[in-house]
């Protein structure tokens, strides 16, 4: 799938990507994050981001390269440049 592809996808389906692929413990790590008070979290777009990271590796791109896709796709979304 690509990038373009998966932001389609995204904005289509986006609540359904966040059920299918959140990591079991991506919640706990938010809560960690929230808890710690020491980072200011947009939880949804957390939750967006480790799911597009969990579709990408389950895709079979590896870790580094789906944490930096990942990444850039949340960028376009927000209206960012890549």
């Amino acid at each position: 799938m690509n990038r373009n592809d998966l932001l389609r996808r995204i904005q289509v389906c986006g609540r359904d990507i966040i059920d299918e692929f959140l990591p079991s413990d991506a919640n706990d790590d938010l809560d960690t994050l929230i808890g710690d008070r020491r980072h200011e979290v947009d939880a949804q777009a957390y939750r967006m981001f480790v799911s597009v990271r969990a579709l990408l590796c389950e895709s079979g791109m590896p870790s580094c390269e789906s944490d930096c896709e990942a990444g850039q796709i949340m960028a376009l979304l927000n209206g960012r440049p890549a």
